[in-house]
């Protein structure tokens, strides 16, 4: 079990490390999402290029609009017109994030290649200027690291947890709406089949058939 979790661990903690993105537009808006707890400072940069050239500058600019929002819908920052940029921010809730790139037109969206590195929590913390600040040791750095980012993973753990429970709970409903539908059906068709044979019933003494 101890095992199972340290390599959960080791997992997440290398995942952390690769948040940097490529990938060419091929429409004229492109949105990249990262699941963020509430509280966590996120740093993000991003550079637009030439699909062909292979780095900003070369050849015509790409420019690029930039909308960064929260889950609710919120802009927590807005760019026009840009080759490269960076955002920042520190989470209020807990939820999806979105930042949503656009170019003017298909033909340019066709041509342009984006890099976005978008890091949170640890990742995003500036240590340097910490060290600096507190006077710290590169080993007393690096186990503050590790101290954030195990903290870091046990409050996502947290979280999956009680979206495991909210799930659960949906589940746990919906098959009870299920059981009463199922037990409602039956007593529509155990009433119908009732009704029916009480009509043939009065149809043939009628006729004077029984």
């Amino acid at each position: 079990m101890v095992r199972g979790w340290s390599a959960l661990l080791v997992a997440v903690l290398i995942a952390r490390q690769a948040q940097a993105l490529e990938f060419e537009m091929q429409s004229q808006i492109k949105c990249v999402y990262e699941e963020i707890n509430a509280n966590v400072i996120v740093v993000g940069e991003w550079k637009a290029m030439h699909k062909e050239q292979g780095q900003a500058g070369a050849g015509p600019d790409v420019l690029v609009d930039v909308k960064v929002e929260d889950p609710h819908g919120t802009v927590l920052h807005e760019t026009i017109g840009k080759t490269e940029g960076q955002f920042a921010f520190t989470s209020k809730s807990s939820g999806e994030y979105k930042a949503c790139f656009s170019v003017r037109d298909i033909q340019t969206a066709y041509q342009t290649k984006l890099k976005v590195d978008w890091r949170t929590g640890v990742a995003a913390t500036d240590w340097n200027a910490i060290a600096k600040k507190e006077h710290l040791d590169a080993l007393t750095v690096e186990l503050r690291k590790l101290e954030d980012n195990i903290r870091e993973v046990y409050n996502e753990m947290l979280m999956l947890q009680n979206r495991e429970q909210e799930m659960r709970n949906i589940s746990e409903e919906t098959n009870s709406r299920v059981a009463w539908y199922s037990i409602a059906s039956l007593g529509v068709c155990v009433a119908s089949a009732l009704l029916q044979l009480w009509y043939l019933r009065r149809f043939f003494k009628r006729k004077k058939l029984l």
